[in-house]
């Protein structure tokens, strides 16, 4: 897999629930994990920054949003954790 790469939240300890836009992933299938990354099999297109202008447009003619957000569900000390809106990142360069 050399699709999009998103970090996990520090001491992440599986086992993952990992959600792209609300829809569950799974391992081995639609993402696998190599140290500290979900790397995913395609490419993820982060959120844009919501300015005053694309307010404006939002407002007046909607926005269809080809954007993924990845939600995480994981253990941290034996606990279950939850982390949303986690930061999407390009392919790593093949070398």
């Amino acid at each position: 897999m050399n699709g999009s790469r998103v970090p996990l939240p520090a001491n992440a300890e599986r086992p993952f629930q990992v959600f792209v836009n609300g829809v569950p992933k799974q391992e081995g299938v639609d993402f696998e994990g190599r140290g500290a990354d979900l790397v995913f099999a395609g490419e993820l297109v982060p959120p844009r920054r919501m300015t005053a202008k694309s307010y404006a447009r939002l407002m007046f003619w909607g926005r269809y949003k080809t954007e993924h957000s990845v939600d995480l569900v994981f253990h941290r000390g034996g606990d279950r954790a939850i982390a949303n809106g986690l930061a999407i990142l390009p392919p790593a360069e093949a070398g």
